[in-house]
């Protein structure tokens, strides 16, 4: 898998290549520049003959952009740089490159390359027009709010009619989280370097980042092998090497067995939808358990789910008396899923505490099985037998106990620390969706769109996990295959019915297809 780097560890590996390959900085920042070139070359058509503005800071983002003007101009472009500061103001490696620049621009005779120092807004606006502009303003260690002469000329570089390239992130998000205080660069394209920054995947880091490409700077991989990075950026290819095989002789019931305890008047779609998810996922045998009085219309809507009639209160919600009939189909199964649909009462508060109490099976727990357990998340360190969460940011905050905000700032750092708190598998749904370990590895979902916010399509995620996790696949596997697959058929979805008109139905028939593509 690849891997994805906060700020301080893709420093920590930069400085491993320095310190212990004896690798000059000067090297990799050169990497950077003609890597970033190539890319731009490629993804940029007559790039040769077009005028390029590159705005440096101070740092080594600005001695990327300082190097990358030498590779633009080589390649035939006309290339302005535009700098925060004179050149005295610069160290290290940045000022080295800022030098070969004003020398050159001293002995150039062909008009093609100028190098602007101190600049302001009011300096850019009386620049030519360009119709590329590359961010090299501040990079990965900017954290907090822009100043006011750099929010105005990046507010200017977001105005022009012009292709936007950010070197490493674009500047004004941070690196670490993708969030943003202020203002940000809106980018086109953002060539990121040595490895992608979680910051680029979530938040507003997502949103203005455009197109990323990973730059090779020539790092040894053993560095990135020994580094204590445990984020991992999960794609097709992933999925594929774990996905479960058929062997020839397979029989039903040793493909997995699942049993979903889910739904209630009103919410019978969220138990349709996940049982029917788990058999399409490849389980052998799927059983449903509803309240009684929902019965017959279950039967009548699934045909391939077989369903357990379970005593309910009276108003369609299952009531406490049906433990008996759980317990044993519990220890038919390999796996149990519950919560879709299933209600808010103290039954099904009481049902599900006891379930995670005595019941040492392999458990999801979705909606509202999380919901009925605010206050009593301290289960699950007590408990054995794995267990698997699936909640969106508001059911997680609850569940927590942990103010939504910072979950919605920090949620790399919240969900490792709860899930390994917690002693659970938590998958963390949104965009993208995160699955965290036990062990402090966490998964970054790649697939997925803003149109699978839309009811049932959390049921159909859960229904996916059980059907995989049922075959024998690890509970962090389960949980970072689902996702995938889940945001493939999303996007699957969106291609053939556009993100606002898609529902959770339609996700579900994508599945067909992305397994299909998935085991060849």
């Amino acid at each position: 898998m690849q891997k994805v780097a906060s700020a301080m560890e893709m420093r920590g590996c930069d400085e491993e290549a320095i310190r212990g390959y004896q690798i000059p900085g000067i090297v990799l920042m050169e990497n950077a520049a003609r890597g970033t070139a190539d890319v731009m070359r490629g993804i940029i058509p007559g790039l040769h003959d077009k005028h390029i503005l590159i705005v440096c800071g101070k740092g080594n983002n600005g001695g990327d952009g300082f190097a990358l003007a030498r590779h633009l101009l080589e390649r035939g472009s006309a290339v302005t740089v535009a700098s925060l500061s004179p050149v005295s103001h610069l160290k290290g490696d940045a000022r080295i490159n800022a030098d070969i620049i004003q020398k050159m621009t001293r002995s150039d005779s062909s008009g093609r390359l100028s190098y602007i120092k101190s600049i302001t807004r009011e300096h850019l606006e009386q620049l030519p027009h360009a119709e590329v502009i590359v961010d090299a303003l501040l990079g990965t260690g900017f954290k907090g709010k822009l100043r006011p002469k750099i929010a105005s000329i990046v507010a200017w570089m977001n105005e022009q009619q012009a292709i936007r390239v950010a070197l490493d992130i674009p500047s004004g998000i941070d690196a670490d989280t993708g969030f943003c205080e202020s203002i940000t660069v809106q980018a086109d394209y953002t060539c990121t370097m040595g490895l992608v920054k979680t910051g680029l995947l979530f938040s507003k880091g997502r949103e203005v980042s455009g197109k990323v490409f990973c730059i090779d700077i020539q790092i040894p991989p053993e560095v990135y092998r020994r580094s204590k990075i445990s984020n991992y950026l999960v794609r097709e290819s992933d999925v594929r090497k774990v996905i479960p095989k058929r062997s020839p002789d397979a029989h039903k019931y040793q493909v997995g067995k699942v049993f979903i305890l889910a739904g209630s008047m009103g919410l019978t779609g969220a138990a349709a939808l996940a049982s029917q998810s788990a058999l399409r996922c490849g389980a052998g045998a799927v059983v449903l358990g509803v309240p009684e009085s929902l019965n017959l219309m279950m039967e009548k809507k699934l045909t391939e789910v077989m369903t357990l009639p379970l005593p309910d209160n009276g108003a369609g919600v299952v009531h406490i008396s049906a433990l008996d009939s759980i317990r044993k189909q519990c220890e038919w199964a390999d796996i149990i899923a519950a919560g879709p649909g299933l209600g808010r009462s103290e039954d099904v508060k009481n049902i599900i505490i006891h379930i995670l109490k005595d019941i040492e099976k392999p458990l999801i727990l979705d909606a509202d099985a999380l919901n009925v357990l605010a206050g009593n998340d301290f289960l699950f360190e007590k408990r054995k037998s794995p267990v698997i969460i699936t909640p969106h940011t508001g059911e997680f905050s609850r569940l927590s106990g942990i103010d939504l905000k910072e979950i919605q700032i920090e949620r790399l750092r919240v969900a490792r620390q709860y899930a390994r708190k917690s002693k659970v598998t938590l998958l963390l749904k949104g965009g993208p969706s995160i699955v965290a370990s036990k062990d402090h590895k966490l998964y970054i979902n790649s697939s997925g769109n803003p149109g699978m916010a839309t009811a049932g399509a959390g049921d159909v995620l859960t229904g996916i996990i059980a059907g995989l996790r049922a075959q024998g696949l690890s509970d962090e596997a389960a949980a970072y295959c689902g996702a995938y697959i889940h945001g493939a058929a999303g996007d699957l979805a969106r291609e053939k019915y556009g993100e606002l008109a898609m529902v959770a139905g339609d996700i579900q028939e994508a599945l067909l297809k992305v397994f299909k593509g998935i085991s060849g």
